[in-house]
């Protein structure tokens, strides 16, 4: 099927969407970064690091929060417990006294969040993206290696994502009604990279765009939330109810 778009979908134990970061600590987003997904889809496509990527960086991005997930923390120690003559080599050459062979650093990830992703390009880019991510040449993963996702990534194409997000199951339980809202109902977030016409000014910034000549020196660029209802019916839950609802929605 020819569109203009895909439908993916990001869901796996563990996902991290690495935010811009010092030292031992590394970060990650709430959601998934033009970065993370160029990266993806690269992934897939066989593209080797410094390729040329500008067919990637004209595609657009809207991402639907299914889940938001958990913040976990992984915490890491790596040099102690050695002979000085072993420890972790400095900067300058030397090596750390005992007393500060031990290095620390703690790594964050999102525990069991869900996101379903609006890609909107030229034809020719998405229908190859497609056909990458049914037969990936390289194994995608959701921002680190150690991420790799449960479910397949591709769900469509189609020829107006944005509009599917509104109608796509959504991967996740029924809650509890919250305050001002109708039983059964919730608000889902959607996170845009254009404009969405709402007449309402960037939530925020992220650095998070890559230049096509696959460096890494990373870009700012805005973004906008807009916020959405979602019904009873609309919650799919997850596993196997999740994945007939997504069947049905697709078929039908």
């Amino acid at each position: 099927m020819t569109g203009a778009g895909l439908l993916v979908h990001l869901a796996a134990p563990m996902q991290s969407w690495g935010s811009p970061s010092q030292f031992g600590t590394r970060l990650t987003y709430p959601y998934p970064t033009r970065s993370a997904m160029t990266g993806l889809f690269a992934c897939a496509l066989g593209l080797p690091r410094g390729s040329d990527l500008s067919d990637l960086a004209g595609l657009r991005y809207t991402v639907r929060i299914d889940r938001p997930g958990r913040l976990l923390r992984d915490y890491h120690t790596t040099g102690g417990g050695y002979p000085r003559e072993k420890t972790v080599i400095t900067a300058a050459g030397g090596r750390r006294p005992l007393k500060e062979a031990t290095l620390q650093s703690e790594r964050w990830y999102l525990a069991d969040a869900a996101f379903t992703v609006a890609v909107t390009g030229p034809p020719a880019t998405t229908d190859k993206l497609a056909d990458a991510l049914r037969h990936p040449v390289w194994h995608p993963y959701l921002g680190r290696r150690s991420c790799p996702p449960t479910a397949p990534i591709l769900i469509t194409t189609t020829g107006d994502p944005a509009a599917d997000l509104l109608r796509l199951p959504l991967h996740r339980e029924p809650e509890h009604p919250r305050p001002g809202m109708a039983e059964g109902c919730v608000e889902v977030v959607f996170v845009h990279d254009t404009d969405p016409g709402t007449g309402h000014p960037p939530v925020t910034q992220v650095r998070d765009h890559l230049p096509t000549d696959g460096t890494r020196r990373f870009a700012s660029r805005p973004l906008w939330e807009t916020r959405h209802t979602f019904t009873h019916a609309q919650h799919a839950g997850t596993g196997t109810a999740w994945i007939s609802a997504l069947t049905t929605y697709t078929r039908t």
